[in-house]
């Protein structure tokens, strides 16, 4: 983890953090039991992303499943990929 990436999350309020999360879950996806969810995330936002995860599964999600990229990631597929 870069100096960069601890600096925000140490900054972050954890039960805003974990608010943003509920709400994603239950008002913006409105995620019924039962259903998959994927989502893509930086790296930088693991924080978030776990606690969206949780709620998720809270909510009665079959399977959550995260992708991740970060810039390198990223820049590789621009720069290498088909």
């Amino acid at each position: 983890m870069t100096t960069h990436s601890r600096g925000v999350s140490a900054s972050i309020d954890p039960v805003k953090l974990d608010r943003l999360a509920e709400v994603a879950i239950k008002v913006g996806l409105q995620l019924q039991p039962g259903q998959d969810l994927v989502l893509t995330s930086s790296i930088a936002a693991l924080p978030l992303t776990r606690r969206i995860v949780e709620h998720a599964y809270k909510a009665g999600a079959g399977l959550v499943t995260p992708i991740f990229n970060d810039d390198e990631m990223t820049l590789a597929r621009y720069r290498f990929g088909a």
